[in-house]
């Protein structure tokens, strides 16, 4: 019968039932002495994938242990660990089988459009962002590695598991996985790999030893989103400087998502949608709202009366408003002007993360210096949270900012500063500036602070 266990030894074969619950389906792949499955979990009757090792697999040791790790991040990005058991006969890795469709295997309609695309990549460096503030990191990004939803969803498999069974280690784990998804980002926009071809995609036409942008390949890529996939995947400069880490990635791509003209997913025509509808997009990424068209000329009229009648109220409430300020300045006024203080910018020399260990110590040290480079797309910005499971909590994190010329008129003045979450905004709290910015997690963070 189907239902029994595997004999002792043997790797099971397809329709076996797992652990009395797990119907294997369909080998998906091998890797690192271990094969998977798409199966079914018949107590919860869901789709799932399980990943079976052979007797003495070298890597299941360290892919138990990545996937106990793995297990404790719900970011919505990133493939749940469901179960695991060391101790079975055979031993198993069961995780969640995503939606959406396997970018390989959706590339095979043509590339995506560069709006999808950018969503698409952005969320995914948003997930991995999550995971390495956890200490966890992919390092084997591939194309059947990210799966993508049709509003630009995004659902990685494969998180530090892969790494395990196959030893794939990094010096720098935040670089390796940007380059991981640039490359995903390149797939995405042109339908070529870039290096060698993989999981069935052609290698992209290469110039001087490395993959042409893919503004060459495809002239309908923005140029720029092409300009941030070159700075994330050959740490070109270009404006703004190299992309290395996930997370400025991520807030690369949704600054620019906005800009760019929305398609449908693959380079075939858009989905059509209902207008005035919301178009759902991942976590973190500003929402889009289709506009009706041919609105009637009497709504139109109406709207124009209004906002006239609005514009004129304000005028005359603004106007009583200067005339009460000038009345109350002349009451005060001793027959003497005061003389203007003369106002002077000063430009900031440089800029370092600090923290409560001092400077370098603070949140995203290498984001420090888009704090100040005068592009309104980039930003320095704390870490952030996925979840209410916070880690490597500290009692602050800043920036601090060295003024320029003329140093014996300007005395640095350290700034002691508290994060919390509050609704977008400016706002002023005892006496001290405070701002608000909105993080590629979707959260709103305000820095609130004095100086001593």
């Amino acid at each position: 019968m189907l239902d029994r266990q595997t004999d002792k030894g043997r790797l099971p074969d397809e329709g076996r039932l797992l652990a009395g619950r797990y119907r294997l389906e369909e080998r998906i792949g091998e890797r690192g002495g271990s094969t998977a499955w798409r199966a079914t979990d018949e107590l919860l009757a869901r789709r799932i994938e399980i990943r079976v090792f052979a007797p003495g697999s070298p890597h299941a040791a360290q892919a138990f242990t990545a996937a106990r790790a793995a297990s404790r991040l719900g970011h919505p990005v990133l493939a749940r660990v469901l179960d695991a058991d060391d101790r079975a006969d055979p031993p198993y890795i069961v995780t969640e089988w995503p939606d959406g469709a396997r970018l390989d295997r959706l590339l095979t309609a043509g590339p995506m459009s560069p709006a999808h695309a950018a969503r698409t990549i952005a969320a995914a460096a948003d997930g991995l962002a999550a995971a390495h503030q956890a200490g966890l990191a992919h390092l084997c990004l591939g194309p059947d590695t990210l799966w993508c939803g049709a509003a630009g969803e995004a659902k990685i498999t494969g998180l530090a598991i892969d790494a395990a069974l196959t030893g794939e280690k990094a010096r720098d784990a935040d670089l390796a996985d940007t380059r991981g998804l640039a490359r995903l980002l390149y797939a995405a926009l042109t339908g070529c790999w870039p290096g060698t071809a993989r999981a069935g995609l052609p290698a992209a036409p290469a110039r001087g030893g490395r993959a042409c942008p893919p503004r060459e390949v495809r002239p309908r890529v923005p140029a720029a989103i092409d300009a941030v996939t070159c700075r994330a995947l050959y740490g070109e400069a270009g404006d703004g400087g190299p992309i290395l880490g996930p997370a400025q990635l991520a807030m690369e791509l949704a600054g620019i998502a906005g800009a760019i003209p929305l398609g449908g997913g693959p380079s075939g025509p858009a989905s059509a949608a209902r207008p005035g509808a919301a178009l759902t997009l991942p976590p973190g990424l500003p929402a889009l709202r289709l506009r009706p068209v041919g609105k009637p000329r009497r709504r139109v009229r109406r709207v124009t009366v209004l906002a006239a009648v609005i514009a004129v109220l304000a005028l005359l409430a603004v106007g009583g408003w200067l005339a009460a300020r000038e009345l109350a300045g002349a009451h005060g006024r001793t027959g003497t002007p005061h003389a203007a203080a003369a106002a002077r910018a000063l430009i900031p020399a440089s800029v370092a993360a600090f923290g409560p260990g001092g400077e370098g110590t603070g949140d995203n040290p290498q984001l420090a210096r888009y704090a100040i480079d005068g592009n309104p797309v980039t930003a320095w910005h704390t870490h952030w949270y996925a979840s209410a499971g916070f880690v490597n909590l500290q009692a602050g994190s800043l920036v601090r900012l060295r003024p320029g010329t003329p140093a014996d008129t300007v005395r640095e003045r350290p700034l002691s500063c508290h994060w919390s979450l509050v609704p977008e905004g400016s706002f002023a709290e005892d006496g001290a500036k405070s701002t608000a910015r909105r993080d590629p997690g979707g959260r709103r963070w305000r820095s609130s602070g004095t100086t001593t």
